[in-house]
């Protein structure tokens, strides 16, 4: 039996006065893929937003497997342009001592996604299909247990999707 990674019972979630989410249940096992599928504003972000513990649901409850490492590339991120960040250092913001990185496992997993040619740009100079790939990079060098990708292929060009 595959081991339980993330669980959610009967979560739901309101904004204004306008349910977005009602009695939700959802289980992710490890090595399971499970893909939201759903229209616009039908709450598929705010499902995966309340299971990473970033929206509080007004019913229900999620639970977590222990020292669980989430790996998560957001739909939408708003950087500053005037923050001087090259894309080596928005990797590896947060990391704790023990996952520091050095430039060659940067380069690689660049590459992987298809944007090895980035490490020492701006990360404000990116177009949107690179941050995408960028931000799919910065979830894997996490090693994480669970891969949380919202819209990963938003700007990203046929080829590289």
């Amino acid at each position: 039996m595959a081991e339980t990674l993330i669980s959610a019972y009967d979560i739901g979630v309101s904004f204004n006065q306008r349910t977005v989410l009602r009695a939700v249940d959802l289980e992710v096992s490890r090595g399971e893929i499970v893909t939201l599928v759903g229209l616009n504003g039908s709450g598929k972000s705010t499902l995966v937003r309340v299971l990473l513990g970033l929206v509080q649901p007004q019913q229900g409850r999620v639970q977590r497997a222990a020292g669980l490492r989430v790996g998560y590339s957001p739909q939408d991120l708003e950087l500053d342009p005037a923050l001087p960040l090259t894309v080596r250092r928005f990797l590896t913001l947060g990391l704790s001592r023990g996952m520091a990185a050095d430039n060659e496992r940067l380069q690689a997993l660049l590459d992987e996604v298809g944007a090895g040619h980035l490490l020492d740009s701006q990360i404000t100079d990116v177009s949107g299909g690179e941050l995408h790939r960028v931000l799919l990079a910065r979830a894997l060098l996490r090693e994480p247990d669970l891969l949380v990708l919202d819209e990963p292929l938003a700007g990203v060009d046929v080829a590289g999707q």
